[in-house]
Order: structure tokens, then sequence, then C-alpha cells
């Protein structure tokens, strides 16, 4: 390099230097921003659970809505009317729109309804409770809601997450809000909660998109059911209220916390209690479960034709009319079916639809059918 060269070069050096520490600044300002907003976007989560119970209303323009105004969920914990230990069918609605002002106001898509009418008309001699986390009033011309309440047994009660986790063996792990490090935030608070009611009071639980078929007859209602992936799944699940039943609802609640990671899907739904069940039967072979209920202390592990006898990847068998009557015909037999709601929500389907799912429907859910107006979605 020539000698007059040099200087040159150290003052673009130097000039390189000095307009890289603004793109330096740019770039840290950036990434505590969106850390920040990251931050703020928790915190608003977070209250839209803590929270429900007054958030969102004032906002509201109720005579725009109806008449009348909203009418308000009871605690399920304060109301005069409990769920009756071990005689009661649980569903949850963890939905929590964070952005929605309306977010607190309970609605139920006829699919959901579906299923909490199939619970009420083959168990009439259950109360059928369904809980809210988030929405805390209803519409009262709502004609899905006013249809599943014309159910004398289905009651809709709202919920708090921390109050409800008061006094069992998650409550100190609740207060840390550790369970809201969470990409399947909304998944995992459901994972939670049917655990945390079934501790409470025994029962049954199912998630809003299992159809009931038929009713358990002769049964203990110690239960869980084998999926088709060779596991023990979370969407069914039965448990006394005493005995080894709320042993159970212990162990799974103090391995869910044990193993949370709110980041892998199924962690601590399904291999949650594929986990505990391993530990219980002393063996992975959910075979090996099914054969010998005492070295399950009782516990059943349905086979999977009794909930999930069409797996997630025939979804045709509701939703193609061609396959209607093979689909009937292969769940003559079950107890339930899984409609697999996180594959199948964006399948739409019309009311006269001759498809098997809209069969099923006129059988087990009639009364929401009939005022769905067009689309069962």
């Amino acid at each position: 390099m020539l000698q007059w060269q040099r200087p040159i070069r150290a003052c673009l050096l130097n000039s390189g230097k000095i307009l890289l520490l603004p793109v330096l600044l740019i770039n840290v300002f950036i990434i505590v921003f969106m850390l920040l907003r990251i931050e703020k976007s928790i915190v608003r989560v977070k209250n839209c659970y803590k929270e429900a119970v007054t958030n969102g209303l004032s906002s509201v323009n109720w005579t725009s809505i109806e008449g009348a105004g909203p009418t308000p969920l009871e605690n399920v914990l304060f109301a005069e009317k409990k769920p009756r230990p071990g005689r009661t069918i649980f569903f949850l609605e963890t939905n929590c729109v964070c952005a929605d002002p309306h977010y607190n106001l309970l609605a139920l898509r006829p699919r959901q309804a579906c299923t909490i009418e199939s619970a009420a008309l083959h168990y009439p001699d259950f109360d059928v409770f369904v809980l809210s986390v988030c929405s805390s009033y209803r519409k009262p011309s709502d004609p899905i809601i006013n249809t599943l309440l014309s159910y004398t047994n289905v009651h809709i009660r709202r919920l708090n997450l921390w109050q409800f986790s008061a006094e069992t063996p998650v409550e100190n792990w609740i207060r840390r809000e550790n369970l809201f490090d969470s990409r399947y935030l909304m998944n995992n608070i459901s994972n939670l909660l049917r655990l945390l009611v079934l501790y409470r009071y025994g029962g049954l639980y199912l998630d809003m998109d299992m159809l009931v078929l038929r009713r358990f007859e002769n049964e203990s209602m110690n239960f869980l059911g084998a999926e088709p992936n060779f596991s023990v799944g979370n969407s069914v699940i039965g448990l006394k209220p005493y005995g080894f039943g709320r042993r159970l609802a212990e162990l799974f609640l103090l391995d869910f916390q044990r193993n949370y990671n709110g980041n892998i899907w199924a962690q601590n739904g399904p291999r949650s209690v594929s986990r505990v069940m391993s530990y219980v039967c002393n063996t992975d072979n959910i075979r090996v479960m099914q054969q010998d209920l005492l070295r399950c202390q009782g516990i059943k592990i349905f086979p999977v034709k009794d909930f999930y006898e069409i797996a997630g990847h025939e979804l045709q068998y509701f939703f193609d009319p061609k396959f209607a009557n093979a689909t009937m015909k292969r769940l003559q037999n079950s107890y339930l079916t899984h409609i697999w709601n996180h594959q199948s929500s964006m399948k739409p389907l019309k009311v006269d639809s001759k498809a098997g799912y809209i069969q099923l429907a006129a059988q087990h859910c009639p009364a929401v059918l009939r005022v769905t107006e067009k689309w069962f979605n």
C-alpha cells in the first residue's frame, strides 16, 4: 500500500465504525422494544384470565346488541347450585380473546353446544356444568345457550383460575405464574383446569369436541381412554371424588407442574397423563394396562374403538356424505367419538348436509341442530 493511501484507508475504516454505531443502536432499540411488547402482551393475557370478571364491559354498548342487558354468570365456587361430586359432567370454555372488548361475553358454537347437549341428553341423572374461564356474562337472547339451558341438568358458570386453584396441590405454582410461559396457553389452561375440576369434584370431564353416543353402563367411574397413537388421552377422564380416583387426580396435578413445558404440544396433556399412568401401572405398554385393572389400581383404560374409533386423519368420515353409512356403522358400539376440533374446525358443514356428522347431530343433539340456522360450525 502506498504511503498516501494509508490515511485514506484509516479514514474509511473509522467512518465505517461511525456509521455502524447508529445501526447497532437501532438494533438494540428494536430488540428492547420487542421485548417490552412481548412482556406487555404476557401481562395482558394474564389479565384476561385473572380479571375477566371486571374487564371489558364498560366499552360495550348493550343497547345496540339487544334490549336487555347481559346476564352475569355465577362463580362456580360460590353459586347456590354446585357440582355434585361424582355425578357431574364438566366442559371447559378457555377461549380468551384479549384484543376484543367483548371477550367476556360467552358464545358457544353449534358444534360445541352439540357436545354439551349430547351429554345432557344421555345423562339426565347427571348435572352438566359448562365452566367459562374468561366469559363472565351471556346474552339472554342467545338461541344456542338458551337451547342448552332448556335442559334442567345444564348449568353454566364461570371460574377464576387463581381462586379455583386455592387449597390444591398447584396453588403456589399457579401464583408464580409459570403457566403463562407458553406458546399454547389456552390449551395448557384447559389441560390444567380439567385436572383441578376432577380433583375438586370427581365426575366426568369431556372436551367440547367429544360427542356422547351412549352412556356408560356398569362401568367404574375411574377411567381414561387409549388414543390411536398408543398413548393415554386426556380428552375424556372419569374419576371418583374419593379413594384412588382422588389420589390419581392429585398425581396428575403434581406431574403437570413438575414437568410443565408450555412450548411443547401435548407435553402437559396426553403425555402428562400417560407418564402418570405408566408410573401407576408400572408399564408403558397400553395393552398391558388394559388387561389388568388391579395392576392399574382399578383405573380402566378403554380401547381406542370406544372413544377414538375415527382418527384425526380420517375426518372424511364426518364431513364427506359418501362415507356417512360407513361412519354410522363404525360408531355403533362406541361410547363417544372425537371430532378432532383442532383439525376440523375450519371444515364448513351445512345443517342440511347428508354427512355423517349431521346424522350424528340429529340423533345426539337434535335441539341444537334445530336452532342452528345454516352452518354447523
